[in-house]
């Protein structure tokens, strides 16, 4: 019998360099609008480059001569991407202006004064700023960081089957939401001056500051339509109440006031809300095909 080699490239992996391929190519396309290409264009190549090298090793590694870094390495291959969402996202301000210079914030905004006769991403936050109500908010909005990161490390102990579908969804729909970032350039709720002058605003109770220290650090703008941060934790969300129930239930009503803590906070406009909603529940679904299919080629 014939020992099958294993595959080079997991699902994963995939979707990654595509990704990364598609940004490397975007930049080089556009390289008159793109910002510092001399940092980002060899820092994408770096990473595409890395993860190649990963995968050698690790499939050429004996797993009976050194099982630890053997169990490591598939550990590291299977999380290496969340450590990469943050660069990805915040890198996103250096293209994203290639096909529309100017901001498409105007756009967006005329879609929430039709819809209401009146922009909730700045009038939510300042007209119920009770502290209660802010921290309540601020608070789901924050819950939004270790959901991310406690239940893929809950599956990964527990489900492993549910570790890796989560995983690979995830993946899949931040580099969908970043795929589109990097053609519509949005800021959301802070193009409005008054609005991004409240989210760099100490006040409030702790959770409040929090995500207004986390504003002041981070000088990242775009990345708004639609909010990742609605589509990943809806994503969340249906993994947990498919695999880990418990934490389902509570993810649900933490959920809700996310999505609308994005607009209460003044992140996004309302209509990036409601095509978050739409990215994570398509793309949870999408993402569990394209995997069918890809495991099917590897």
């Amino acid at each position: 019998m014939i020992k099958k080699s294993k595959p080079l490239l997991s699902a994963i992996d995939i979707i990654t360099l595509a990704y990364i391929s598609w940004i490397l190519i975007y930049m080089l396309m556009g390289l008159p609008r793109v910002n510092e290409p001399h940092i980002h264009i060899p820092a994408m190549l770096f990473l595409g480059v890395g993860i190649l090298f990963l995968a050698w090793w690790h499939r050429n590694l004996d797993s009976a001569d050194k099982p630890g870094l053997y169990k490591a390495l598939a550990l590291f291959r299977s999380l290496y991407p969340v450590t990469l969402f943050g660069y990805f996202f915040t890198s996103g301000y250096v293209f994203n202006r290639i096909i529309f210079p100017q901001w498409l914030d105007p756009f967006f905004m005329n879609i929430d004064l039709q819809l209401f006769g009146y922009l909730p991403s700045l009038e939510w936050g300042k007209n119920f700023s009770n502290i209660l109500i802010s921290e309540l908010f601020h608070f789901a909005y924050f819950c939004y960081y270790p959901m991310i990161l406690g239940l893929p490390l809950y599956l990964y102990f527990k489900k492993p089957e549910g570790f890796r579908e989560l995983i690979f969804n995830l993946c899949f729909v931040f580099y969908l939401c970043y795929f589109i970032y990097s053609i519509l350039p949005v800021i959301g709720g802070r193009y409005i001056p008054e609005a991004m002058e409240l989210t760099r605003l100490y006040r409030g109770g702790p959770f409040t500051h929090i995500m207004v220290f986390i504003y002041r650090n981070s000088n990242h703008l775009g990345g708004a339509f639609p909010s990742s941060h609605v589509g990943v934790a809806i994503v969340l969300t249906i993994a947990a109440l498919r695999h880990a129930r418990p934490f389902g239930y509570i993810f649900v009503p933490i959920t809700f006031f996310l999505s609308l803590a994005t607009v209460y906070c003044h992140y996004h406009w309302f209509i990036d809300a409601v095509f978050g909603v739409f990215t994570g529940i398509g793309g949870y679904y999408l993402a569990n095909y394209a995997h069918r299919k890809l495991q099917g080629v590897l």
